[in-house]
């Protein structure tokens, strides 16, 4: 988790979406960039791990950028506006860490359970 300049908390990761092939056929996985931002982002920063199942409702965004070489870059992202964990954490340290991911299992934007 990071912070914007004017002290909005921010989290990002990639998500991958699994597509159903034919059979035979190589399965095809698609990257989804997705941004989350104040509670969202708390949660996200403390609660997805690479393997955890989570549905991601938000708006496409695009951004355009010039790198230092002067190449424009083109990046879409996901803003997330809910953010559920579909599945259990793999393992709990204790039975408090637990109830806590209980409870953020399922939030809107505003952090509010679903």
């Amino acid at each position: 988790m990071r912070f914007t300049a004017g002290g909005q908390r921010v989290a990002s990761c990639n998500i991958a979406t699994d597509r159903p092939s034919r059979a035979g056929a190589t399965p095809t996985t698609d990257w989804h960039r997705v941004v989350c931002f104040d509670k969202l982002a708390e949660i996200a920063a403390e609660h997805l791990t690479k393997g955890r199942l989570v549905f991601v409702e938000g708006a496409i965004t695009y951004r355009t950028w010039q790198d230092q070489q002067g190449a424009r870059h083109t990046t879409t992202d996901i803003v997330a506006a809910k953010l559920i964990l579909l599945d259990r954490p793999p393992t709990s340290a204790n039975q408090a860490s637990t109830n806590r991911t209980h409870n953020a299992r399922n939030a809107d934007a505003n952090g509010d359970p679903l």
